[in-house]
């Protein structure tokens, strides 16, 4: 509709100049109700794609998408990500300015160094302006015009980074008659505002403008030997805009005026309904403090069932308070808050004292521990120290408690005396209260305990007495068991010693006698017995001694008898000319002797006959015909020598 009733006029000139590529471009897009024009540079070192023709189409496509005068933000930012998105080979830059209308009025947005121009009759009414180096040293310096170098110097484009900042303009009315140009560095960065204004003045054309200003463009290069790269310049010519109603601009006017002055009734009626509320409420608000004051008072003078009924009071005139009317509220929220907790805190003072007259100090003591902890946070003073002292008797009561409980328990078993031990630290921690009935009640468990302990005390001494009297008889009976059973096991000893001497086992005889002997020493039986025993046992004793004697000198003839053995033989070998066999057998002889320790005539004969082997020479008859003298070992007394052997020659 819009577009229908309306006539922009758009034509456009593009030149590629010295670039490998087109570095500019320009499009639009009419809708029904809006209109989308965008013009942008590109200042990157792309060869195959024009950055520039990139971001108008993303611009065109959001617009498309969304048709608004209020989303200019969002095509640029929609435009820079896909700059963003394709600067794969190198980071593209790009120079824009998007311009939305809705054919009456008209909103433009910009970033970088692209230009906006706005004509009429031959006049400039506004020129945009850019964002470079040059805008920023001409605001700073407006005496003398920056280098025209600094055009190119941008502070701000498509490509830099994620988040761009675009300017965008305010809402303007399109005028009838007026010319909007759209100019890339190329064009106007070369060709003064005097210059623009002098090419629009002789032409009566869109088109012919253009056309001037490519001329003018041209001279300038062939005139200064430039190289000029791509530039592109559009014209929009607002030939007519869309007229609104009249008659309908001046019903929504009426119907504006109408709606404020409703809301104007609406507002002083509800500004009186609040200030009527707001005394209202200033006056519960005031009976609910002087309630809290006088509850206070009392709570200081430790008067808890009057405070309770003042909170009481007070909470029903709280509950009353509306918290929806933006009156007062965080005071009146505040102050219900108050009186409703300092209630609360009264009528839990009041169970945990039920809870403590009716013995229930456990709960008791969770109650006053609770009410502790609101007084000191409410700063109660006096209800807070009331609580602790609460506590600490409960406390008390319940380790009196516990003490009884121990001391029935230990009384259920008959254990008396730790009873007793109960019972007393009991009274003890009684003695700090003031509780008769139950310290009469301690004293009395106490007192029977006493009774009892006496009845048993002298049942166990009677017990006692008889217990001895049979354990004395029991033990007399085993002692004599006992004496019995030693007697036989030490006469046993003693027979089996007897029987080991017969057979000529002395060392066995001596074990066994060792064996009588010690339990003869533990004896403890008659004395009868004992001496008995003791004529025996020294008996065996004497009987073993002697046969250990008698057992030692036959050993001792045995080895004299070997001895005189081997000087026979000793002797035998030398007359047989086996001297060194001779001389090991008087070894083996002299061997004995020094075992028996035995150094008389025998061994010196010994010795002798050994010298007469080593300096006679031989072993027979010597020189004179008489042979050697052998002595006499005592070997007639052992089978061995068979007779007493005689040593001599001739």
């Amino acid at each position: 509709m819009r577009n229908l009733n309306s006539k922009l006029v758009m034509d456009f000139i593009s030149e590629q100049g010295y670039d490998s590529i087109e570095k500019t471009y320009v499009a639009y897009t009419p809708l029904e109700n809006y209109v989308c024009i965008a013009v942008a540079e590109s200042y990157d070192n792309e060869t195959e794609t024009n950055s520039a023709q990139l971001a108008v189409e993303a611009v065109l496509t959001a617009f498309e998408k969304k048709p608004s005068m209020k989303r200019l933000r969002e095509y640029i930012r929609y435009a820079n990500e896909q700059i963003l998105m394709h600067s794969t080979r190198s980071q593209l830059k790009v120079s824009l300015t998007v311009l939305v209308s809705d054919y009456t009025r008209m909103r433009y947005a910009y970033v970088g160094n692209t230009r906006l121009f706005i004509l009429y009759e031959n006049l400039f009414t506004h020129i945009s302006k850019t964002q470079t180096k040059y805008e920023q040293l001409l605001a700073d310096d407006a005496q003398e015009e920056p280098d025209r170098e600094e055009i190119h110097n941008l502070t701000e484009y498509l490509g830099r980074e994620k988040r761009v900042k675009p300017f965008v303009s305010k809402m303007t009315d399109l005028t009838e008659g007026s010319t909007i140009l759209f100019a890339t560095s190329n064009l106007w960065g070369r060709l003064s505002e005097i210059e623009i204004l002098d090419a629009y003045e002789y032409t009566n054309t869109g088109r012919e403008f253009l056309e001037i200003l490519q001329e003018l463009l041209l001279s300038l290069q062939e005139e200064h030997d430039q190289r000029m790269g791509s530039f592109t310049a559009a014209f929009l010519y607002i030939e007519k805009t869309f007229k609104e109603d009249v008659q309908k601009k001046k019903k929504k006017k009426r119907m504006f005026w109408m709606i404020i002055i409703i809301l104007a009734v609406i507002f002083l009626t509800f500004l009186v309904v609040i200030l009527c509320i707001r005394a209202l409420d200033r006056r519960k608000i005031s009976e609910i403090e002087k309630l809290d004051q006088r509850g206070v008072r009392y709570l200081e003078y430790e008067n808890y069932d009057k405070a309770l009924t003042e909170y009481e009071q007070a909470s029903k005139l709280a509950e009353g308070l509306s918290l929806n009317n933006w009156q007062y509220i965080e005071k009146k929220r505040e102050l219900s808050d108050t009186v409703s907790d300092r209630e609360a805190i009264l009528i839990l003072y009041q169970e945990a004292e039920a809870a403590f007259a009716g013995g229930e100090y456990t709960q008791a003591k969770k109650l006053y521990a609770q009410i502790q902890k609101e007084a000191k946070y409410q700063d109660f003073d006096a209800l807070c120290v009331n609580a602790e002292k609460k506590l600490e008797e409960i406390t008390a009561r319940l380790q009196i408690l516990q003490y009884i409980s121990l001391g029935d328990m230990y009384q259920s078993t008959e254990d008396y005396d730790e009873a007793l031990f109960q019972y007393n630290r009991a009274l003890n921690e009684l003695t700090k209260l003031i509780d008769l009935e139950l310290q009469g009640d301690v004293q009395a468990k106490i007192f029977a305990i006493r009774q009892k302990q006496k009845e048993n005390s002298q049942a166990q001494e009677a017990a006692a007495q008889e217990a001895a009297q049979k354990q004395e008889e029991e033990e007399a009976a085993q002692k004599a068991a006992a004496a019995d059973r030693a007697v036989i096991k030490i006469n046993t000893y003693i027979a089996s010693a007897n029987a080991a001497l017969e057979e000529g086992r002395s060392k066995r005889a001596r074990e066994l006698y060792k064996q009588a002997l010690a339990r003869y020493n533990k004896f403890t039986g008659a004395s009868e017995d004992a001496d008995k025993l003791y004529q025996d046992i020294t008996a065996l004793g004497q009987a073993i001694t002697e046969a250990e004697v008698k057992a030692v000198e036959e050993a001792k003839e045995e080895r004299l008898a070997q001895a005189a053995k081997y000087a026979i033989q000793a002797k035998e070998a030398a007359r047989a000319g086996e001297i060194a066999k001779a001389r090991e057998l008087y070894d083996d002889a002299l061997a004995i002797y020094r075992e028996l320790n035995i150094w008389d005539e025998r061994a010196e004969a010994i010795y002798d006959a050994i010298d007469e082997l080593e300096h006679g020479g031989s072993q027979g008859a010597d020189g004179a015909g008489n042979t050697a003298a052998v002595p006499d070992t005592g070997a007639g007394e052992q089978d061995a020598g068979k007779g007493a052997l005689e040593t001599g020659i001739g």
